[in-house]
């Protein structure tokens, strides 16, 4: 019975959305593992080797095995399931707060699990998308569903704030927005956030970004302004992106790559770009652009499964522009990954469990 009811779950999943996330977990696995080989000395990135790999590999087989299960569970289980999954990565995601929690690049947004590095803000991800499609798609009418959907949005990007990771706050933001508005909020509220959205950005440019914060974002605009300081990754990762010519370094014999900090993860479409060339790059994002409109078929959808794929098409979709935009030096660095492609385990992790929230079926 058990082996009847997977095998018709997992057959009815949509097979370009797998294949689109299997080929792009195996563009990641071996440019990774590619930049291990040829990262003796730091010479591509630095703090990056053959270890991240085995992580990385390991992440999308425990990936594949949470998508699995999620598909296996059903609507109605996941409904009884997401508020207590929720509270648990909100917990562990406070957690970080605390001394427990380890700071890495100002962010303190991750904690130590036997030596390995867990960022429970990106676990947090999924289930406030979960958790804000109950809310919305619940029996609660009016003022008191807004207030709580505010509620527990806001908590969130209350938290994250804390931690100071602010390329995951912007993520948080753009999936309460979009969320709100494919619930079908009223025209008033939708004007008012008009409004209300460039207040909140001057507001956070005079009182709360820090001045290394505000260089970024300066430098995104004109990286020349700081070339040496704040403006030399991304000068970094220009280089890096014309590098590769047409078809990259695999093929030619060379492997004469441009140093870019972070290379890994935050800026690892510029290694594909050196690795692959042009063709390279526009295979991963023709694989995402694919992916994410897989993500926006309402066919044989409830409310309940289509407010979590608008949630989830609004995290990926925005990731994935956000960190190519990072790349050609049109946004500021701000620490949002490649979804499926850029090292980092919850990350990886994090996106097969979305992936699953969209096929969610009865």
């Amino acid at each position: 019975m058990l082996y009847n009811k997977l095998y018709r779950r997992i057959f009815n999943t949509d097979a370009v959305m797998v294949v689109c996330m299997a080929a792009l977990s195996v563009i990641s696995v071996y440019a990774l593992f590619e930049l291990s080989e040829h990262n003796h000395g730091y010479l591509i990135t630095r703090g990056f080797s053959s270890r991240a790999v085995m992580i990385q590999a390991l992440s999308v087989l425990i990936g594949i095995v949470l998508f699995l299960l999620i598909i296996l569970s059903g609507e109605g289980l996941i409904r009884r399931l997401t508020p207590f999954v929720f509270i648990i990565c909100f917990a562990l995601t406070v957690l970080t707060l605390t001394p427990l929690g380890v700071t890495v690049d100002d962010d303190k947004a991750w904690l130590s699990v036997m030596g390995v590095s867990v960022q429970p803000s990106e676990l947090l991800k999924a289930a406030m998308i979960a958790v804000l499609a109950q809310i919305l798609s619940s029996s609660l009418r009016g003022l008191a569903r807004y207030l709580l959907f505010f509620l527990v949005s806001g908590g969130c990007c209350a938290v994250v704030f804390l931690q100071r990771d602010m390329g995951t706050l912007l993520i948080f933001l753009i999936i309460t927005a979009v969320m709100l508005f494919c619930s079908g909020v009223n025209k008033g509220l939708a004007a008012l956030s008009v409004v209300v959205i460039p207040l909140v950005f001057s507001v956070a440019w005079r009182f709360i970004l820090n001045s290394d914060q505000k260089a970024r974002i300066l430098s995104s605009l004109d990286p020349s302004l700081d070339p040496y300081g704040t403006g030399y990754q991304q000068l970094s990762a220009r280089s890096a992106m014309t590098d590769g010519g047409l078809t990259g370094q695999l093929f030619s014999g060379s492997r004469d790559f441009v140093y870019v900090s972070s290379s890994h993860n935050d800026f690892i479409l510029s290694f594909i770009a050196q690795l692959f060339g042009f063709a390279g790059v526009m295979a991963v994002c023709l694989l995402l652009a694919i992916l994410i409109r897989r993500f926006a078929r309402t066919d044989k959808k409830s409310r309940f499964v289509t407010l979590m794929s608008a949630g989830v098409m609004a995290a990926l979709a925005s990731q994935a522009v956000i960190n190519t935009a990072m790349n050609l030096s049109l946004f500021p660095v701000v620490g949002v990954v490649l979804p499926f492609v850029s090292a980092g385990g919850t990350a990886v992790i994090s996106a097969y469990a979305m992936a699953a929230l969209t096929v969610t079926t009865q």
